[in-house]
């Protein structure tokens, strides 16, 4: 007997494997996403501007990454005591507004190397739901706390995110991308407000995928709603994916875009996580010398297979 309704997602014909540059941006499960990556070897970079929700948010970074835009003074505001970019998350801010300009230029350099030898970028859109700035007349990233009196939120269209994307498409067109849902929900906008936002994320990704061929849709979202629709899968605000959750979607992931012998590699270098967490109780014993060889030959032989 099934208790869950199982989603069927056809194998992907474009593999990653560990010789392949991953480059990826959007909302906190990127992150979740972009960590188990590195957690078993794979080349990532993520999340350029810091955590982003809003579709056109993040198409504006990876536009801003791939001309290599240099931020200024101008390009910054004064809350309170600190200078934000409004574009940026809010670990981008600070007293000393020399010191937040340079950490956006330098990491906004760093992303642009990574994007521009990356194979594959992975998008995660979190929310349709927008604030426009009423002195720019901009959509921003983050609103770092600044009076709501200075914004006025909206539902984004279809057509408006469809369009944005068209935009910065030359500066994709060379990679794979996969776009994605989160499956947190922002129950802070409702829950038929949530429900509209998705299905306009959705929507949109699907009209782009049917206008470019080197874009695709995993279904993160609708494994989290259908497959794991209980809530012992979420954390305790029942809002964002636990960790079960997480390695869930992460194995549906792996079932659709890595190769037989890329998952193989993945459980041999989960082996050797384990074994890395292992700590000897006394140090200069046989036992650790041991260990440590090991461990040394298992990573020998683990590069040997990553660089095939």
């Amino acid at each position: 007997m099934e208790f869950s309704t199982k989603i069927t997602i056809t194998p992907s014909s474009n593999l990653i494997s560990h010789q392949h540059n991953l480059w990826l941006i959007g909302s906190c499960f990127t992150e979740n996403i972009g960590d188990l990556l590195k957690e078993f070897q794979f080349q990532t970079y993520q999340n350029s501007h810091g955590i982003i929700y809003n579709p056109i948010s993040i198409f504006n970074a990876i536009d801003e990454v791939s001309s290599l835009k240099i931020y200024t003074e101008n390009d910054l505001l004064k809350q309170n005591e600190l200078y934000v970019s409004l574009n940026h998350h809010g670990k981008f801010s600070g007293l000393d507004k020399n010191a937040v300009l340079a950490e956006i230029n330098i990491e906004i350099e760093k992303a642009n190397t990574h994007f521009k030898k990356s194979d594959f970028v992975v998008i995660t859109l979190g929310t349709s739901f927008v604030y426009e700035y009423a002195d720019s007349k901009k959509i921003v990233a983050n609103c770092h706390k600044i009076p709501n009196t200075k914004f006025t939120k909206r539902l984004l269209k279809i057509e408006e995110i469809v369009a944005t994307f068209d935009s910065i498409q030359s500066s994709l067109k060379d990679k794979k991308i996969i776009f994605t849902v989160s499956p947190v929900r922002h129950w802070r906008d409702g829950a038929v407000e949530n429900q509209r936002s998705k299905s306009i994320l959705i929507e949109s990704i699907h009209q782009i995928i049917e206008q470019h061929s080197n874009c695709f849709y995993f279904p993160a979202y609708e494994i989290m709603m259908d497959e794991l629709r209980d809530y012992r899968f979420y954390e305790k605000d029942m809002l964002h994916p636990n960790s079960v959750a997480v390695e869930y979607i992460w194995q549906r992931f792996s079932e659709t875009y890595f190769s037989a012998f890329t998952q193989t590699l993945n459980q041999q270098i989960a082996k050797i996580n384990l074994l890395l967490q292992h700590r000897i109780k006394h140090e200069n014993t046989n036992e650790q010398k041991q260990f440590e060889a090991l461990v040394k030959n298992q990573l020998k032989n683990l590069k040997k297979k990553i660089q095939i």
